[in-house]
């Protein structure tokens, strides 16, 4: 039976599964690990957030289209946003609180712009000002509902490589009470966090962002590129080969991320160093040296 938790990264690592479907998954290990703030913003994009207001990721800027009125000849393609004043960038902001399926059939929907309506109160401000001979329509495009999709999968993803970092495994699907222990020592805030949808502190203490001087990101993506190139050519087979692969997305989803944990970093790649040195096939010395080197001063730091 597998584990929890590296189960979570591995869904959250997948395109094939369904943003609903991950979040049911994260409820069951936020529920056994009793993490209240992560069970309640995982049942408001399950169930819809209703009157409450939405995440900042959930707020979409919408495109402002002015549509003749009846008996009105000839189309208007743009509006220029001064006509409406002070009230533009509140017009073009759209909240989207549906419910997490709800936004994954208007990612997958074969309209490209969906229309909003305004509210009555801005409608009636916004006829105030005398814009011309037409309406105003308010849309929004398909592939702003995918970018709604990846935030979600992102900050759960974020989470669950959080976890993994710190040996919260959850195996047997369930938690030891070291486990459980730790994670109430952390402190977590999701859906609404400047710059990312999830911020990590331990409580009654500074956060601080771990860091490395000796090794960058490019670094870091050669040697992913490289082992993963290695295990294309079946250097290594059997559930070593699936153990690397699984452990290399971890490092893909590092290296993609704005804010990479080298905590996490460090910690995926002395586990790669482990299956590699015991796997049958010699997949580190294939690697070029500086691949090599990069591996070994990460697994050593």
């Amino acid at each position: 039976m597998p584990a929890l938790v590296p189960e979570l990264v591995n869904m959250a690592s997948d395109p094939a599964v369904s943003t609903a479907d991950l979040l049911r998954r994260a409820l069951v290990v936020a529920r056994r690990l009793a993490v209240p703030e992560l069970v309640d913003w995982i049942k408001s994009e399950l169930r819809g957030y209703g009157a409450s207001e939405v995440p900042s990721y959930r707020k979409l800027k919408g495109t402002i289209l002015p549509v003749p009125k009846r008996g009105e000849a000839g189309a208007i393609s743009h509006l220029n946003p001064a006509a409406l004043d002070d009230l533009f960038e509140s017009a073009s902001e759209v909240w989207i609180p549906y419910e997490i399926s709800v936004v994954e059939q208007m990612a997958a929907s074969k309209n490209e712009l969906f229309g909003h309506k305004f509210s009555p109160k801005l409608d009636y401000l916004m006829q105030k000002k005398n814009i011309g001979n037409f309406t105003l329509a308010r849309t929004t495009s398909r592939i702003q509902y995918c970018g709604i999709l990846d935030c979600v999968k992102t900050t759960i993803l974020d989470w669950a490589l959080d976890l993994e970092g710190r040996g919260i495994i959850g195996e047997g699907m369930s938690f030891t009470p070291q486990e459980k222990q730790a994670v109430q020592q952390q402190h977590y805030h999701f859906g609404n966090v400047s710059g990312s949808q999830i911020q990590i502190g331990s409580n009654g203490s500074t956060q601080t962002q771990a860091n490395t001087t000796s090794i960058d990101l490019e670094a870091l993506g050669g040697l992913v590129e490289a082992l993963g190139a290695a295990l294309d050519r079946g250097t290594v087979q059997g559930d070593a080969a699936d153990e690397l692969r699984a452990e290399l997305a971890t490092l893909r989803a590092q290296v993609a991320s704005p804010k990479p944990k080298w905590e996490i970093i460090k910690a995926t790649a002395r586990t790669i160093k482990t299956v590699a040195e015991g796997a049958a096939g010699n997949i580190l010395g294939e690697l070029a040296k500086p691949h090599f080197a990069t591996l070994l001063a990460l697994a050593a730091g």
